[in-house]
């Protein structure tokens, strides 16, 4: 079976594929930002594979097909997580879109695109390794169960605004901005962006994630297979 067709029959591409139907919708000229969980990887079983686990040939593969379909003819930034999965992601999407003739401008790494500062590595013994928790992990944060032993979420929050959405705002240029990131910082954007509890339901599939552009007032997020308005404070 070739890479098209993997492409399309993969179940857990679901999501993307309907991200990309979204942004075959916006405006060339109007500025749009992505917000991608990372490709296919194996089951991670501990923290150390947490921080240094890659993707699967699969998912490097399915990472190009991504970066070939992203129908935008501006130029295209991309910020990522330092961590390997996310890297390759990173590489393989840049890789696709140049492929269709896009515009690479960059890949630059993003600290806030790895997730929440943590004080006390015990607070890691809430999380599963494999993320199957991540929803109910980010609630609990939230609501301050991890006292001082991670960074205060609001605090996260701002980091994280200011990197993504604040910047689709400041620059209002016609270009398409990738952040690739992990579980935990993509369900810490929807409940930031959404203002409401996580659910399991939220939780992304690999490639998975959400768009956001500009709109008058404020903006328009389009997760899972809707547009909202949103507004940054």
């Amino acid at each position: 079976m070739n890479d098209e067709q993997k492409w399309n029959t993969e179940d857990w591409l679901t999501n993307a594929k309907r991200v990309l139907e979204w942004v075959s919708t916006i405006d060339q000229n109007q500025p749009l930002m992505l917000l991608v969980r990372h490709s296919h990887r194996d089951t991670l079983q501990n923290h150390d594979e947490m921080m240094s686990g890659g993707l699967t040939e699969l998912g490097k593969r399915m990472s190009f097909e991504l970066g070939k379909r992203i129908d935008r003819k501006g130029k295209m930034h991309i910020f990522t997580s330092f961590v390997p999965r996310c890297f390759e992601t990173a590489e393989a999407i840049a890789a696709g879109f140049k492929e269709q003739g896009g515009e690479v401008i960059d890949i630059d790494l993003l600290p806030s695109l790895v997730g929440p500062h943590i004080i006390e590595m015990e607070v890691w013994t809430n999380l599963h390794p494999d993320g199957g928790n991540v929803t109910d992990f980010v609630n609990k944060w939230v609501d301050g169960d991890f006292g001082e032993r991670m960074e205060p979420f609001i605090e996260y929050q701002d980091r994280l605004l200011t990197d993504t959405v604040k910047r689709l705002f400041s620059n209002r240029e016609a270009s398409t901005y990738v952040h690739v990131t992990h579980d935990l910082a993509m369900m810490c954007a929807k409940r930031i962006l959404l203002k409401r509890t996580l659910s399991e339901r939220d939780r992304e599939p690999f490639l998975g994630g959400l768009g956001i552009t500009l709109a008058s007032p404020g903006a328009i997020i389009f997760v899972s297979g809707e547009e909202l308005p949103i507004s940054i404070e």
